[in-house]
């Protein structure tokens, strides 16, 4: 199901549950991954937290102005799809927080800068806000 960022504004902050409403899922359980690839749609929706549960995989992420330090899932999910975004037209979308229980703030799009892909850990990526 293709979702739509026009209800969605730069800087203000969300809860999984509002988005899953506004982008007519049934529940948040939908989007509850760190990647987030809706069917049929051209966007991968990345949401990062810094300060994880200790329960949660830590991965290291942080974002430090408009640059995204990134560590991807265990299973590589849609690793390839990020690194080639831009050229087949995708969109990568960030919602942030600094700490677990807490809404996401909407950054905006992303841009990979860089990335080292690796199969024997989670694969590092580098971006940039748009």
């Amino acid at each position: 199901m293709p979702i739509s960022f026009v209800k969605i504004t730069k800087g203000s902050t969300y809860s999984r549950q509002t988005l899953a409403e506004l982008w007519g899922y049934t529940s948040f359980h939908a989007i509850a991954r760190g990647v987030v690839t809706p069917r049929n749609d051209n966007k991968i929706v990345l949401f990062v937290t810094e300060e994880k549960q200790s329960s949660a995989e830590q991965y290291a992420d942080r974002l430090s102005g408009n640059t995204l330090e990134w560590e991807g899932p265990t299973d590589h999910f849609a690793e390839d799809r990020m690194i080639n975004a831009e050229a087949n037209g995708e969109e990568i979308h960030l919602f942030h927080r600094e700490r677990h229980h807490t809404d996401f703030t909407y950054c905006g799009r992303l841009k990979v800068s860089n990335h080292a892909l690796r199969s024997d850990r989670p694969s590092h990526f580098k971006f940039v806000v748009l």
